[in-house]
């Protein structure tokens, strides 16, 4: 993939190309917010590795404004440990994965990895299954032309299962993806905001449980 990497550090930023390089990709290395929104906008990137953290304008502001142009380039943030709020600020403003720092460079490659896996084609700014649509620009989520009002935890779960209709999550994947470290992979918490979504979502069912395995959703038969 051709990877555009955003990091003020210069020294990483040059350990994360370099590591970017020997799996394969392309990367191309900026320093700060101006300069990334620019390439970004203006290049053909398979995905982007941007830090919150950035002078001038900061890791959530470039990604604010290439949302707001349609720039539907993944994106893997970089962000402080321990700092929730930036976690969900940034997949609220359209992250596709977020990657604390500090981190092991294997695990960087990994998550750059998945997210070719998942999106081999442009991610689309809307996902639809069967009736249900979510907006991922605006954050609303539709069933049958019915507004259907989420919290930002059933939003993001419902996100996941969405991005891959047909794929079943674990219960830890879906920890990991949702709420991180925050609740030790509580995956009774999981079953619960399962609940929820499906009592929102409505019938037919479009949640499934995989026995012994997870979650998906997909169209009704």
């Amino acid at each position: 993939m051709r990877i555009l990497v955003v990091e003020d550090e210069i020294p990483l930023a040059r350990k994360i190309a370099s590591a970017l390089v020997e799996a394969g990709h392309d990367p191309v290395v900026s320093h700060d917010g101006e300069t990334g929104l620019s390439e970004a906008a203006n290049g053909s990137f398979d995905l982007m590795v941007l830090d919150v953290g950035l002078p001038g304008l900061d890791g959530f502001e470039v990604l604010r404004r290439l949302r707001s142009r349609h720039v539907a380039t993944r994106v893997l943030m970089l962000t402080a440990r321990g700092r929730v709020d930036d976690r969900v600020t940034g997949l609220k403003l359209g992250a596709d994965d977020y990657l604390p720092k500090p981190f092991a460079m294997q695990e960087l490659i990994a998550r750059v990895g998945a997210l070719g896996r998942r999106y081999a084609e442009e991610p689309a700014l809307t996902l639809q299954v069967a009736d249900l649509t979510l907006d991922l620009a605006s954050h609303q989520t539709f069933r049958g032309g019915r507004p259907i009002d989420l919290s930002t935890r059933e939003l993001m779960l419902l996100k996941v299962l969405m991005r891959e209709p047909g794929r079943v999550f674990t219960r830890t994947e879906l920890c990991e993806r949702v709420w991180e470290h925050e609740h030790e992979y509580d995956t009774k918490l999981v079953e619960v905001f399962i609940g929820r979504l499906r009592r929102k979502i409505g019938e037919p069912a479009l949640i499934h449980t995989v026995r012994y395995v997870g979650y998906t959703i997909r169209e009704p038969a």
